[in-house]
């Protein structure tokens, strides 16, 4: 009976169809609207299917995992990541990642979060400098933030942790990128004790998937460019934007 089984799995290991099935490895984050990550790590978002697709049309699937940004950063730089969503551009990360897309265009607001008794209300960029902010690691904030040696940073390794330390008064300040995220995980911490600054940063980024340089499928980038960008032209993108009821990205001229 064993040596049936065994022989059963051997043939479907071995069978044409079975190994000649294209994967991309592919990281995934919480990051709602565009990107969910729902119980027992289910999947869901337009990035999602919009790049599956995309994945689809030069026959290649994608096995997703879950994983904080910093890991697949890294991934992307050694090679065993193939593809990861919701990347901005920047001169660092130019040296191992291809950009894909973009497929639109996208106003972003970075924000501030302090605690509700805080004392000086933060009404400038210059405000932050008698401040300790605390920061994601290995995450794109805007100019002259990144690189301001004036200003004390504490490092997090995600947006849970972000909500936790300024609840422990770990820093008085936190940047905040991903708002959606940054209030749910508040919310499930029952944190209520924070307020948003009137200072905030606005600006406007192309939405971009990261493809590693250095993935034994860096070679398809070209191909898997052209669909993507084909897609963003013929309104593809918007049409599985609308899908999930999120708002699309702008598509310039």
């Amino acid at each position: 009976m064993k040596a049936c089984i065994l022989v059963s799995i051997l043939c479907i290991w071995f069978t044409p169809g079975w190994s000649q099935i294209k994967v991309f490895k592919g990281d995934f984050r919480h990051r709602p609207p565009q990107m969910v990550v729902g119980e027992d790590d289910h999947f869901s978002g337009p990035l999602k299917d919009i790049i599956e697709e995309a994945a689809a049309q030069i026959g290649y699937k994608i096995r997703w995992r879950s994983a904080p940004f910093a890991r697949s950063l890294k991934g992307l730089q050694t090679g065993i990541v193939d593809i990861v969503p919701r990347f901005i551009r920047n001169a660092e990360r130019e040296a191992f990642a291809h950009y894909l897309g973009p497929i639109g265009m996208q106003v972003r607001k970075t924000v501030f979060v302090t605690q509700k008794k805080q004392g000086s209300p933060i009404t400038r960029y210059e405000d932050l400098y008698p401040l300790t902010v605390g920061v994601k690691r290995k995450t794109a904030y805007f100019s002259p933030f990144k690189d301001d040696i004036k200003i004390t940073k504490h490092e997090v390794v995600d947006d849970e942790m972000l909500v936790r330390m300024l609840q422990r008064r770990r820093f008085e300040i936190a940047i905040v990128i991903d708002v959606p995220a940054f209030e749910e995980h508040a919310n499930k911490l029952q944190y209520t004790d924070w307020q948003y600054t009137p200072y905030q940063h606005v600006q406007k980024q192309g939405n971009y998937f990261g493809m590693s340089k250095i993935s034994k499928h860096a070679h398809l980038y070209p191909q898997l460019q052209q669909v993507l960008l084909d897609m963003t032209k013929s309104g593809r993108v918007t049409e599985i934007y609308k899908k999930f009821g999120v708002k699309p990205p702008v598509q310039e001229p």
